[in-house]
Order: C-alpha cells, then sequence, then structure tokens
C-alpha cells in the first residue's frame, strides 16, 4: 500500500466498533441465558475468531445483517468440550480472555494461532489460571500451540497483576464466573475496566474496592444466579482506531473532521490526553453512556503540536497507540519522550523495534534507552519515501500510512493485510475524507539473466552476517560457505580418521583432501571437534591451504556466498558485493545472550558482554588482517534493524547494481 501527501481532511466518519468491548461482549453473552442482540460490533479477523471459537465451544452464533449479531447464551457451565482446535489467528485478546473462560470445565481445549501470535507470550495468563487448579502444556516460554487441561474444581484464588495488563484480570474474572467462591483481583495500576462494566451491564455482581497507594481490588463471586433475558448491546467506537484519523486531522493543514459514536472510557484515552497537553485541538461532544460506557462524538482540527513528556504510569491506558503517537511526534517541536514501554515488545511484533525502523527510514530523529522512545520533532513534515515492514502489525501499518499522509514524500508499507484485524475499510474511509491511500499488486520484476557473483559478508561476532549469507545464497540460488565451519571439517576428519590435531603433516593432508561435503557433516558441532578446530587454526600450513580452498568456493561458477571474517580484505579481495554487517557491542551481546538461552544454555548476560568485548578487541588488535570493512564494503550497522530489514536492504542493493528491478 502506498500513502501519499494528501490535502486537508474534512467530513464526518463512523470507525469500527470497539475491538476490545466486541471480544467481551460475544463472550459475556454467551454466558448468560437468553438472546443478545450486538449491534456495532467489529467486523475484524480478531472479533470473527472469538465468535467462531465459541461456536466450537457449543455456543450458537449469527450474523443477523452487517454489524449485527446475535448470541444465543448457555449460561455459566454450559459450554461444551470443542470439537476442533480453537485457531485464534493473530488475537492475542481473544486466546487470552478464552484461556480464562474455558478454564473451569472439565475437558481439555487447544490453542494455536498465526507466526506472530504463536510467538506471544501466554504464561503470564497460565500463572493465575494453575493456582486456580488448572493445567497447561505449551511450548517453551508457555507459546502456542498450547492445551488448556480445564476442571471443574476449580479454586478463587487472590492474585495481584504483575505488570497492568486488562487481558490477564479478564481471564480471572472470567475463570471465576464457574468457580465457586470469591475471585479477587488487585491491579497495583488501573487497566481498562471494560470486561467489569459489562459484567454489571449483564446483571453480575463486581466488587471493586480502592486500597492504599492507588491499588484497586476486583472480586467476583462464582455461579451468581443471572436471570433469563433478551438483550442488546451497542459496541461503541474503538479509541484506538479513532486515533489514527485524529492523528491524521492534527498533522495535515486545513482538517476538520468529527468521528462520531467513540468510547472514551477514562482508562482508555491516554492519547487524547496526551495530544491535548501537545496542543491538539480535540473536542468530546454528545456524552451519553452505552452498555456501561462513556460515548461522545470528537471533534479535531489540524493544530501545532509540541513535543511533552508521558509518563510511565499513562502507558496501560495508550499502549497501542504509541506507534501513532511516535507519528504525532514526528511533526511536533521540540522532544516527545514516551517512557514505559517495555510492554510495546511483546505485542502482534516487537512493535518498539517496528516504530524505531519506521522513524529512522522515513528521516525523523529518535532515541531509545531502555524502555523509554524519544521522538525530535522539528514543527517540519519528515522526508517520509519509505516501504515500512509491518510485521503483519495492523497499527504499525496504520501508523505510517498516516505518515504518508503528510510527509514530504509518499510512504509504503510492505502488506496492509493486517489492517483487517482491527479496522476493516480503513483505507476507504480515509480517502473519503480527503487521504490517499492506494492498494497495488506489485509486478513481477522481470530480470536479466542471473550472473554468478561472489558474494563477501564480513562482521564481528552476532552481528547477523550469517542468517544474512544463508538468505542471500537461498535468494539467488547461490552456493554458500560458513568460513569458520571449514576448520571444524577439518578438525572432525583428522578425528575420526584416528589422528592427533596437533600432527601437523595429518591436518595439512586433511586441509588438502576437503571437499564441500565434508562442511554438510551433521557432527560439526560437537564440542571435540570444535576444540581440534582451535588447535589446527593455529597451523599457518594449514591456514594457508584452507584460503586456497575458500578462494576457489567464491570463484564457483554457479555463485556464492560467504562469511566469516576478512572475507572481503583478504579471502575474496575482488568480490562481487562485498557487506560489512555491524551492531552495536551492546546489541550483539543481547542477540547472542537470546541464541543461547534458546539453545537451552543458561548463561548470564554480562560474561557475554565481557566475551565480545574480549574478542572485539583481539579482532582489531591483530597486526595481520585487522577486523575491518574492505574500503570499497558496504557498512550496515543492524542495532536498530531486524534480519527482515537488512536481507530487503542488501538484495534492492545487488539487483539495483546486477538486475532491471528491485524488490520492496
Amino acid at each position: 500500500m502506498q500513502s501519499s501527501p494528501s490535502k486537508s481532511l474534512r467530513g464526518k466518519a463512523s470507525i469500527p466498533g470497539d475491538k476490545s468491548i466486541s471480544h467481551r461482549a460475544l463472550i459475556l453473552s454467551s454466558q448468560v441465558i437468553g438472546n443478545t442482540q450486538i449491534d456495532g460490533l467489529l467486523e475484524g479477523e480478531d472479533v470473527l475468531r472469538t465468535a467462531k471459537a465459541l461456536g466450537l465451544l457449543g455456543v450458537n452464533i449469527k450474523r443477523a445483517s452487517s454489524h449485527t449479531w446475535q448470541v444465543q447464551g448457555v449460561g455459566v457451565g454450559g459450554l461444551s468440550e470443542p470439537g476442533d482446535v480453537l485457531d485464534m489467528g493473530n488475537s492475542g485478546t481473544g486466546t487470552r480472555l478464552m484461556m480464562g473462560l474455558v478454564a473451569p470445565y472439565p475437558f481439555t481445549s487447544f490453542f494455536t494461532g498465526d507466526d506472530s501470535l504463536r510467538g506471544r507470550p501466554m504464561k503470564r495468563v497460565m500463572t493465575p489460571l494453575e493456582h486456580m487448579g488448572i493445567r497447561f502444556t505449551a511450548r517453551e516460554g508457555g507459546k502456542l500451540p498450547l492445551a488448556v487441561f480445564g476442571t471443574s474444581q476449580t479454586l478463587p484464588i487472590e492474585y495481584t497483576l504483575p505488570v497492568a495488563s486488562a487481558q490477564i484480570k479478564s481471564a480471572i474474572l472470567l475463570a471465576a464466573l464457574n468457580t465457586a467462591g470469591k475471585t479477587t483481583v488487585i491491579e497495583p495500576e488501573a487497566t481498562r475496566d471494560h470486561t467489569e462494566h459489562m459484567l454489571r451491564y449483564f446483571g453480575w455482581q463486581v466488587e471493586t474496592t480502592k486500597l492504599s497507594g492507588g491499588a484497586l481490588s476486583i472480586a467476583v463471586t462464582g455461579h451468581q444466579n443471572i436471570p433469563s433475558s433478551d438483550r442488546q448491546i451497542t459496541v461503541p467506537g474503538d479509541p484506538s482506531s479513532a486515533a489514527f484519523l485524529v492523528v491524521a486531522a492534527l498533522i495535515i493543514p486545513g482538517s476538520d473532521i468529527v468521528i462520531s459514536h467513540v468510547a472514551i472510557n477514562p482508562l482508555r484515552i491516554g492519547l487524547y490526553n496526551t495530544l491535548r497537553e501537545m496542543g491538539a485541538s480535540i473536542t468530546f461532544t454528545n456524552h451519553r453512556v452505552s452498555a456501561g460506557e462513556e460515548v461522545a462524538d470528537i471533534q479535531v482540527r489540524h493544530s501545532e503540536l509540541r513535543g511533552v513528556t508521558v509518563p510511565a504510569e499513562r502507558a496501560p491506558s495508550m499502549i497501542d497507540e504509541y506507534p501513532i503517537l511516535a507519528v504525532a511526534a514526528s511533526f511536533a517541536k521540540g522532544k516527545t519522550v514516551m517512557k514505559g514501554l517495555g510492554e510495546l515488545k511483546v505485542k502482534e511484533s516487537d512493535r518498539l523495534a517496528a516504530i524505531e525502523n519506521g522513524l529512522k527510514l522515513c528521516g525523523v530523529a529518535y532515541d531509545t534507552k531502555n524502555d523509554v522512545l524519544t521522538v525530535s520533532g522539528n514543527a517540519q513534515p519528515p522526508q517520509g519515501g519509505a516501504v515500512i515492514q509491518t510485521h503483519y502489525d495492523h497499527r504499525i501499518a496504520m501508523s505510517f500510512l498516516v505518515m504518508g499522509m503528510a510527509s514530504k514524500q509518499p510512504v509504503h508499507i510492505d502488506d496492509g493485510s493486517s489492517i483487517n484485524t482491527s479496522f476493516p475499510g480503513f483505507a476507504e474511509l480515509m480517502n473519503s475524507l480527503g487521504a490517499g491511500i492506494t492498494v497495488a499488486t506489485a509486478p513481477k520484476p522481470v530480470l536479466q539473466k542471473m550472473p554468478a557473483l561472489t558474494i563477501a559478508i564480513d562482521g564481528p561476532a552476532s552481528s547477523g552476517k550469517g542468517t544474512l549469507a544463508r538468505r542471500l545464497a537461498e535468494n539467488f540460488g547461490y552456493l554458500y560457505l560458513d568460513t569458520g565451519s571449514i576448520y571444524r571439517a577439518v578438525g572432525l576428519k583428522l578425528i575420526y580418521s584416528g589422528k592427533d590435531p596437533y600432527d601437523k603433516r595429518a591436518a595439512i593432508d586433511a586441509a588438502m583432501g576437503l571437499s564441500e561435503q565434508d562442511l554438510a557433516n551433521p557432527r560439526l558441532r560437537q564440542e571435540r571437534i570444535g576444540q581440534a578446530a582451535s588447535i589446527i587454526s593455529a597451523i599457518p600450513e594449514v591456514r594457508s591451504v584452507l584460503l586456497d580452498f575458500q578462494r576457489r568456493f567464491g570463484k564457483n561458477p554457479k555463485g556464492a556466498v560467504l562469511d566469516g571474517r576478512d572475507i572481503g580484505t583478504v579471502v575474496c579481495p575482488d568480490a562481487d558485493v562485498k557487506i560489512f554487517i555491524t551492531a552495536s557491542l551492546e546489541t550483539r551481546a543481547k542477540r547472542r545472550h537470546r541464541e543461547l538461552q534458546g539453545e537451552g544454555i543458561e548463561v548470564v548476560y554480562e560474561s557475554v558482554l565481557e566475551d565480545l568485548r574480549e574478542r572485539d578487541e583481539r579482532d582489531a588488535q591483530r597486526s595481520v588482517a585487522p577486523l575491518i570493512p574492505a574500503t570499497d564494503a558496504i557498512v550496515i550497522d543492524t542495532s536498530h534493524l531486524d534480519a527482515d530489514t537488512v536481507f530487503l536492504q542488501v538484495v534492492n542493493i545487488i539487483r539495483q547494481k546486477y538486475f532491471s528491478s528491485k524488490i520492496a
């Protein structure tokens, strides 16, 4: 999708129903006896996944008309064992709430989702439910797919939230509905209270008590007697979705729009309070209450914004809106400091990293330290002109489309399909107000005959050079050589032929007999092979033989990609493409630490950091061929880039130089 600079936005808009309220409307309608009509339901993919999951649990749900649904409730205890896996797509909210709902039932429920959802943490919900007597089987780190082994003998608990999360709170409260006794959730910081509002609307008694220090206690007694009745709910517009229209109107000169029937729950309008502090003209009119939720129309006019500091305690009320706030801050005058953003790292994507990458590509100055993001604006439109990777995150996609409406050059996003999870018809609605968003199918590139290139990838340890080299080889159909593996291959030949690695003649002969097939042996990673490799790598004659091997490999007529050290300076000084991949020491240490943990190796981060620091010093001080980029190498700092972005950048560089097209 492409978003081009727009003239003023004007008109009145109705936005899709609130996603959080839509999930809860479906779920809680299933837990009362009677028919509930839900008007304004968000018909995004996330909510539809919840509807489908409830259907598999025996709840009769049907679409009566556009955005109007009928739910025939089965009451507390009325769910039946699902006959299939509950595939929640990309919906983290739906998954966590449904885990709580099925917990107090004596059957097993299996949950899965798309690639993004399977990478998100569920342990935070599993832990309190385990206290209630539920068992789980899940992937490492409590990730999907997982199985919920429910029980009808759940125990009431008192649980203090370790992080501010309405999803954890709601999962516990939903489990409490079918649990004998009183279950209490204590939240040190107030979180979205849609579940409590809707429980009361349906007739449940919910006890809310303010505690010292600003904490809140929410208690529900299970097995309450809720009378059978037909009900009706109108889901208000989603303030998180309205945020994209609001910021677009603020940053495009001459804009004046009204967004009707939007939820303005005090725990959901942190962004609006922040924007007002920045000087935004935002007015709430026509206040009313719908199904227990405060609702209003929102009028927004273009405004000159200024930077502010957003306190960490405001994060729970605007956690989904930081991507679009970062866009607004890009147009403001001065620095906008956003604190307490740790939760962004476990959303649909690592949103903090995605925001950073998008800002950088669009020419916006920013800085990150721990969980604080600082965006520096100069009251001028950013450059834009970038292709943003969305990582299938709907809020990243919409935020940078808004950026493109007022930046100097159009902004592209790689994939807009994720927008349907929360805001179907987003592009059409924005265009009706005056935006210029276009959807295009990229034509297949017409490539020249593939030349056989030699690509040299250098860089320090844990910079990402190996990952990049393997992907480039696969992409272009070239051969790949991890030069570090050749010493292991020689060591393996010696060990498994009963030779001593210290035997120079035997080591030279093994090196001279090395073949590409030797590099594919799965035993290369054995510890004793690594020890032998360290010994033979110190023999100059062996290094000379293996240097010739690497150079022959690099001249393969099929094309070759080599990664390691000194590839572009010593091994293949005439390589067609030379890339030097680097990153800050701290970034590389974090990557290596995560990698080791993923392999089940317990290691302290500080020790990984110190090891890499020592290796960097040794590489820089080598008397022969110190680790430096070749003079004609392209240097890429990956500190704030993910592997996909680095890969796409390098592929574009190669295609621009040698082929007739590039990729986005």
